[in-house]
């Protein structure tokens, strides 16, 4: 059976094919021990039974993509090397896990879920091998085959937004921001990753003095990065700064896309005020851009224009090539992304989990992914140029405020591949 592409996925799944960008994620663990490969594949089996609605193969015809049920098993790949969601070697899934020593990938489209909706399936994978491997039996906040698999898990709030006449919508529109490539002059590059450990105690008790969250403040401290090495600027110098919408519709449970983004702008009137104040500003922002009524009818527009790309192209080709302009414009409004689903909150899981890193599709520039666990913040920095810069001046305002970090080797970008299928 046709399953439509919802509302609020279809601009990253189908705009993702145009513009030829494996969009999807790989969050990497490294775990207390070896891992176990039959614990893993019965850990597998029962999270695949736990969401059944993730059980899907994409599909296309001459008139639009779709999903299909997909019925055949979860594949494991022994590696650590990047695989291919979508094709054979994975049974055609959206997504798959990978294992190799003692790191565990979960290998997941984001044309489907969001990073709320992937932590969702995580855990429960993780909650099931850690029950085998290490005898964990609190399941508190964790989605398992005990509790009752409910529709509103598959929903999407998008899909539930009424229709609107766009054309009497004022839709602002807004100046590109500063590229480091073709502003700064960065030499553009197939995507680099720059993974950074912090101690999280020293950082969120500095994060705190200055008024600030972990995710606010790494995008001040990044704002303040580009700033100094590129003080010359005639474009704006523009953050956004990634937050889950699900309390602002009232769908906490959906795993489909339910992200907006607050835009803050790194301007000369911030760059005169003390660094704390800088923070508050941020934070201000944050929190007016986060209103309710504001993200409800920020999803509502976009998914009517979601349905009015379906109005307006008959064919699977021509919604690819409209989706694609519209995500390759929204990504020339903002020089750096910074996005951080939150602290890692199943403490039952915590001492199984030593590393947990975030490996997504490089869409910007410069992207920043956070993640907290154990004790320690994991950032995962993407970049699309060749160049140390960012990253060394970066690690100096670290430096400058005696936060303590541990930089691993550069590595190309390891998010699985998810090639458009054939007709």
């Amino acid at each position: 059976m046709k399953m439509r592409i919802t509302d609020g996925d279809a601009l990253h799944l189908i705009g993702g094919y145009g513009l030829g960008i494996d969009y999807t994620v790989r969050l990497s663990l490294r775990l207390l021990d070896e891992i176990d490969p039959d614990i893993l594949a019965r850990a597998v089996e029962k999270t695949q039974q736990r969401f059944p609605y993730l059980n899907l193969r994409v599909r296309k015809d001459e008139q639009d993509f779709y999903a299909e049920e997909n019925p055949a098993p979860i594949v494991i790949h022994h590696t650590d090397e990047k695989i291919s969601l979508g094709t054979p070697g994975s049974n055609y899934h959206i997504w798959s896990v990978c294992y190799n020593a003692d790191r565990l990938h979960l290998d997941i489209s984001h044309g489907f879920l969001d990073g709320t909706g992937m932590y969702n399936v995580l855990r429960t994978l993780l909650y099931y091998y850690c029950a085998e491997r290490y005898g964990v039996t609190d399941h508190s906040g964790i989605l398992t085959l005990e509790d009752p698999i409910l529709p509103e898990e598959s929903r999407d709030p998008a899909d539930e937004m009424p229709d609107m006449d766009l054309s009497k919508v004022a839709i602002p529109e807004r100046p590109a921001a500063f590229s480091l490539t073709e502003d700064a002059g960065l030499t553009p590059s197939e995507p680099i990753l720059r993974d950074i450990i912090i101690p999280e105690e020293a950082f969120v008790r500095f994060s705190s003095a200055h008024d600030a969250s972990p995710g606010t403040m790494i995008s001040i401290l990044m704002s303040r990065t580009i700033d100094k090495l590129f003080p010359e600027r005639t474009a704006p110098l523009t953050n956004s700064y990634v937050i889950n919408a699900r309390p602002m519709v009232g769908k906490l449970l959906t795993h489909h896309n339910c992200v907006r983004t607050v835009i803050f702008t790194y301007t000369d009137r911030i760059k005169a005020m003390p660094f704390d104040r800088q923070c508050t500003v941020h934070r201000g922002t944050t929190f007016i851009q986060s209103d309710t009524g504001k993200v409800f009818g920020q999803i509502m527009v976009s998914a009517n224009q979601r349905r009015m790309v379906d109005k307006m192209a008959p064919t699977a080709e021509g919604k690819k090539q409209i989706f694609a302009k519209m995500l390759n414009k929204g990504n020339s409004l903002f020089t750096y992304m910074v996005s951080y689903v939150g602290q890692w909150r199943w403490q039952q899981l915590s001492p199984y989990i030593l590393e947990f890193w975030t490996h997504v599709p490089n869409v910007n520039n410069l992207l920043t992914e956070i993640a907290a666990v154990n004790g320690k913040i994991f950032l995962s920095l993407h970049q699309n140029f060749k160049e140390d810069t960012v990253l060394n001046c970066f690690l100096r305002q670290l430096d400058e405020n005696s936060i303590s970090y541990t930089v691993k080797p550069p590595c190309p970008n390891d998010n699985p591949r998810f090639p458009e299928p054939d007709i």
